[in-house]
């Protein structure tokens, strides 16, 4: 996997990090116009990372009290009892300041894989809003497929399922105060792990 110069986020510590949200306990948002919201944010989300509108995803999309984490699992067989190490693992768990010191090593031309350009395609689909019982809070859960194109044989793709919460901020849009990704693969096929997801 390609190495970033930005300082590592890759940890097991999970201080900080959100837990699985479970919908089970959540109320289905009936309120088709907050549904509606939460799909062209999501949407335009997609479309700012797209196009490499990283700062402006920072400043329409996220909240400033973000948390951003990607998590993978080790897959063992139901009846494992052996093990006491937790399955998951952080590749990351970020906050506001980590996630804009990513921007910048991107936007500075000296990340590697910036030149030629990538191309992205994200596809949002599975869409759920839940209401979690907090004022002006929903909880979200989506799949998430994104393709990264690079020259003629450079193709990646990445799937993963989001729980997100979004909360109507002061100003009265919806931001992002939690991603927490649930990533598929238990190694990483792709050449790295250096997107958005």
């Amino acid at each position: 996997m390609g190495q970033s110069t930005v300082a590592a986020s890759v940890s097991t510590d999970s201080r900080h990090a959100p837990l699985p949200l479970e919908f089970g306990k959540f109320e289905p948002c009936i309120d088709d116009t907050a549904c509606r919201e939460v799909e062209r944010l999501l949407h335009r989300e997609a479309r700012l990372l797209d196009t490499e509108q990283f700062s402006e995803w920072i400043e329409q999309v996220l909240d400033p009290t973000i948390r951003y984490v990607v998590v993978s699992r080790q897959l063992r067989y139901r009846k494992e009892r052996r093990y006491e190490a937790p399955s998951e693992v952080y590749i990351f768990n970020d906050d506001l300041g980590f996630l804009k010191a990513r921007v910048a090593q991107f936007e500075s031309g000296m990340q590697w894989r910036t030149d030629p350009p990538e191309r992205y395609r994200r596809l949002v689909s599975n869409l759920e809003v839940f209401r979690t019982g907090v004022k002006d809070e929903l909880a979200v859960r989506s799949n998430l497929l994104a393709q990264r194109s690079r020259r003629a044989y450079e193709v990646d793709q990445f799937v993963c399922c989001r729980e997100d919460i979004v909360r109507r901020c002061p100003a009265g849009t919806m931001r992002l105060v939690q991603r927490r990704i649930d990533f598929d693969e238990r190694s990483i096929a792709g050449r790295n792990l250096l997107l958005f997801l």
